[in-house]
Order: C-alpha cells, then sequence, then structure tokens
C-alpha cells in the first residue's frame, strides 16, 4: 500500500458522504424545490461522484506508473480538465433554467479558479502534496455548495421566522 493511501481513500468517503446528504436533503425537504436548488443538488452529485473517482484511481495509477509524479501529473491534469468541462456544462443549465448569478456563482468561481491553478501546478510540478491540496479544493466544492443549499432553507424575514 502507497502511504497516501488512507488520504485519498478519506476524500473518496468524504465525497461519497456528500452525495448521500443531497440526497438526504431531497428527500426530506417537504415543499417543492426552486430551480436553483435542484441544480445545486445537482451539482453536489456530480462533484462528489467525479471527486471520489479522482481521488480513488490515484492508488492504481502509483502502482501501474511505479511512482508518484507521474500519477500527479495525470490525476492534477484529469482534474483540471473535468472542472473547466464542467464549469461549461453549469453555466449552459444556469443559461437554461434562467438562474441568475449570485455570491454563490462567485464564490464557486473563486475554489474554480484555485483548482484550475493547483491542477496546473501539479501538471508542472508532479508535486504529491499539490494534489493533496487539490483534492481537498475540489471536496470543497461541492461542500460550499451544499452551505448554500442548506442555507436556502431559512426562513426570509416575511416568512416570520425566527
Amino acid at each position: 500500500m502507497i502511504p497516501e493511501t488512507p488520504f485519498f481513500l478519506v476524500i473518496a468517503t468524504l465525497s461519497g458522504s456528500l452525495a448521500g446528504l443531497a440526497g438526504l436533503v431531497a428527500g426530506l425537504r417537504r415543499e417543492r424545490f426552486g430551480a436553483i436548488d435542484l441544480f445545486r443538488l445537482r451539482e453536489i452529485v456530480e462533484f462528489a461522484f467525479v471527486n471520489a473517482l479522482i481521488s480513488l484511481s490515484s492508488i492504481p495509477l502509483v502502482r501501474l506508473l511505479g511512482g508518484g509524479a507521474p500519477m500527479v501529473r495525470i490525476v492534477g491534469t484529469a482534474a483540471g480538465v473535468y472542472l473547466l468541462l464542467h464549469a461549461t456544462v453549469l453555466f449552459r443549465r444556469l443559461r437554461r433554467v434562467s438562474i441568475a448569478l449570485s455570491t454563490w456563482v462567485r464564490v464557486a468561481a473563486t475554489i474554480d479558479l484555485a483548482i484550475v491553478a493547483l491542477a496546473l501546478a501539479c501538471l508542472l510540478s508532479g508535486e504529491l502534496a499539490l494534489l493533496e491540496i487539490l483534492l481537498i479544493l475540489l471536496l470543497g466544492r461541492p461542500m460550499t455548495v451544499f452551505l448554500f443549499v442548506l442555507a436556502s432553507f431559512e426562513p426570509s424575514s416575511d416568512e416570520g421566522g425566527p
């Protein structure tokens, strides 16, 4: 077993847990979902599943490639390419369902830019520590969206909430 295996497994497990939490929230919500909530829950699940696959793929790639630096370059590049493609899909969905750009989009875009920069750094350096930070940010991406979903459940001041 490579020394980093527990780290990769924890990231994959946490990613799977996020997908499960998104499903739980969807199941427990009693009122009808708005377009933004459905968009966000779908985004959480998509990110969580890909994050788990990216993390888990690191383990066999180290063995197949005979070292950490080639694996870091491949996994980091794959993560960056995925993020860029997925961002394109997300922006198309936003336009299709007429969801306005908001604070949440700006926060997500900031995290996305950091992920792309780290993916590029992984490609250029092959440093395992950079990949680990990249995986944490990839995990932070759906976590951030999940916080916005939970915030949307708060009653507004005009609904007589606390």
